[in-house]
């Protein structure tokens, strides 16, 4: 059987055969070939001998569709695997007739993983931006594929293309295929992970804090409001340092204002877990002010149930979006994110002297490197100690 080396120029001016196929054997990759139909259709096979010394020929791809670097690497690849005495054409056979429900598209798969997983373990805001997720960027590229016919190179060809507008959309959405291929493997319908070792965007952390003469503003804005429930919102935020969720979801029965204390259960936090916040003063004086008002306008003075009630389905407020940036505007605040004011409280907290412990531990951080992100903030507190130890000594000098 005579070889050539195949070349691009060579596969384009092949002739068809007047009837059956003909093959053009390759030189570099035994066993790697052209076949030109007579209908003249031309193809990349590779042919082998597996176990038992079955002869077995594969179809690569058509030359008009894959690339003729791509089919020699792809050879080698199949080549490889029988030498090793796999069967690669019977595997692929089989894994075309695997079932549907246990080789489901992506959308299939996703759609269950949102319900069966994420729907139990995730809160309603990372749930619904999940959704998102898959519905703008993964599955209009990916959701067609069959899970298992799903590579490393379609997801980071799928990071490339989000990325050209969206970067740290384009993290998100492999850290999702991760989490979404990892319950498939779990679950055996995967040998490996696809989204794994995927290089991601470099991200700048983000911050941004209220300067004193901002919240001085803010506070202003706040007392001239008319919405004075959603401005509430934000002055426990600000004396608090929760989450806005946390804050928006807060039962009177997990509020102790005798001894000023929040007790945040564990369906209402990050960590899903069960959080004690001690109520300064000015907290419980908010909250005070809040339930004395609420007493009034109930008949027979029974407090509801929400600290912020509202007509959403769970029965309290769900948002003050449209309330902060008004808010904002009215006290000439660019740059800000609501959840910015729980870096603002961390930071005064740091600035002012408190242990990072501490604040991790008021901020519900579960681990230390996530407070460490306001470390720099020590630096005039430690300066003040530095300078403190400084006179101390040249005061004992001078004796």
């Amino acid at each position: 059987m005579a070889r050539v080396r195949l070349t691009k120029t060579l596969v384009d001016e092949l002739q068809p055969p007047e009837k059956g196929q003909a093959f053009v054997w390759d030189s570099e990759v035994p066993g790697f070939a052209v076949r030109a139909t007579a209908s003249g259709a031309k193809a990349w096979i590779v042919q082998m001998r597996v176990r038992g010394g079955k002869e077995r020929r594969m179809t690569i791809g058509f030359c008009n569709k894959v690339p003729l670097d791509k089919a020699r690497q792809e050879a080698r690849k199949v080549l490889a695997t029988a030498d090793l005495g796999r069967d690669p054409a019977q595997e692929r056979k089989e894994a075309r007739e695997v079932k549907p429900d246990l080789n489901p598209t992506l959308t299939e798969f996703a759609t269950r993983w949102l319900e069966e997983v994420a729907g139990r373990r995730n809160r309603a805001g990372t749930l619904k931006n999940r959704r998102l997720l898959l519905k703008n960027h993964i599955l209009p590229v990916l959701g067609e594929k069959r899970i298992t016919d799903i590579r490393r190179k379609d997801i980071e060809d799928m990071h490339h293309g989000i990325s050209k507008r969206f970067p740290v959309a384009a993290n998100r959405a492999v850290s999702l295929c991760s989490a979404i291929f990892s319950t498939a493997e779990r679950w055996g319908m995967l040998t490996e992970n696809p989204a794994n070792k995927i290089e991601r965007n470099a991200e700048e952390g983000r911050e941004r804090y209220l300067t004193p003469e901002e919240i001085a503003r803010l506070q202003t804005a706040l007392d001239q409001s008319q919405a004075q429930d959603s401005a509430d919102v934000v002055r426990l935020l600000l004396l608090t340092g929760a989450r806005v969720g946390e804050v928006l979801a807060m039962q009177w029965e997990h509020v102790d204002l005798t001894v000023g204390l929040w007790v945040k259960p564990a369906a209402t936090t990050k960590q899903k877990r069960i959080h004690r916040v001690p109520l300064s003063p000015a907290a419980v004086e908010v909250l005070a002010k809040r339930q004395s008002a609420q007493k009034a306008k109930q008949r027979k003075g029974e407090l509801p149930p929400w600290v912020f009630s509202g007509d959403g389905a769970n029965g309290h407020m769900t948002t003050i979006r449209t309330f902060w940036a008004a808010v904002c505007r009215r006290a000439g605040i660019e740059g800000v994110r609501v959840h910015d004011v729980r870096h603002t409280f961390a930071s005064l907290l740091v600035s002012s002297g408190e242990s990072l412990p501490v604040v991790g531990a008021l901020l519900e951080h579960t681990q230390a490197k996530t407070t460490s992100r306001y470390a720099h903030l020590q630096d005039d507190a430690l300066r003040i100690a530095t300078n403190r130890v400084a006179g101390i000594t040249v005061s004992l000098q001078k004796q």
